[in-house]
């Protein structure tokens, strides 16, 4: 069952395309990969296809609506059943992680008892394997740091959709383990995956549709183990 379709979607920045007419369908349960080099348009197929952003032509559809027609209901349910994890984390840094980790759940439960919310952030916390005060601002961790509290907001929902821009990057190898499993076992929830990543190691963890981005476009879909055997000769001359 298809859950979100891209249908001739292009995003221009100025007059310069960043994507160009792609075209691709999101199962269900799925995990999918946006894959390339830097540039060739993944991380802005990623947005556009969330929502985060609008096309300049072309559809972006979630259950056979388009999401940018949505009415403010429809909307709202849809970005309670997503949640997008940001490259550079995102956090609001003039509040607490707290208030960083609380803000979906006021937005999405605003009938959530506060010891209900207490208990759903600090098991968010523990969960990413963060034990420092979470009244401290996101200023004062390493980058790491914030990956794991960005991947806990999107993760406190407990979203059906998850988008991840570069999950592990930035991670050690004993934290980017820790989050694979974390992602291995939401898929194994039947929810469905999609991210950009250049980590091999979280490439491989999954088996997914992989598609190879060049110059805004798709040059192909990937089925075969090592997303970056031998396809960037082939398409430099795109």
């Amino acid at each position: 069952m298809a859950i979100l379709e891209m249908q001739n979607t292009c995003f221009y920045d100025g007059l310069n395309p960043v994507i160009n007419d792609v075209s691709l369908t999101i199962e269900k349960g799925s995990v999918t990969a946006f894959l390339g080099e830097p540039g060739g348009g993944k991380s802005t197929a990623l947005k556009l296809i969330s929502g985060v952003i609008v096309p300049s032509r072309g559809k972006v559809l979630y259950e056979g609506k388009e999401i940018s027609s949505m009415n403010s209901k429809d909307n709202l349910a849809f970005r309670k059943k997503m949640a997008f994890m940001f490259q550079n984390s995102a956090l609001w840094a003039n509040q607490s992680l707290y208030q960083n980790l609380e803000l979906p759940l006021k937005l999405h439960f605003p009938d959530l008892a506060p010891e209900e919310l207490d208990e759903r952030i600090k098991e968010v916390a523990q969960l990413v394997d963060f034990h420092k005060p979470l009244s401290l601002r996101p200023a004062a961790l390493s980058t790491g740091e914030q990956k794991r509290i960005a991947l806990a907001r999107a993760l406190i929902c407990k979203p059906e959709i998850l988008f991840l821009d570069e999950p592990t990057e930035s991670l050690d190898e004993k934290t980017a383990m820790h989050i694979i499993k974390i992602l291995t076992d939401f898929c194994s929830q039947g929810h469905t995956l999609i991210y950009v990543s250049h980590d091999y190691a979280f490439i491989n963890a999954f088996q997914n549709d992989k598609y190879y981005f060049a110059k805004g476009t798709i040059v192909d879909k990937i089925l075969l183990n090592d997303p970056y055997q031998d396809y960037q000769e082939d398409y430099d001359e795109i």
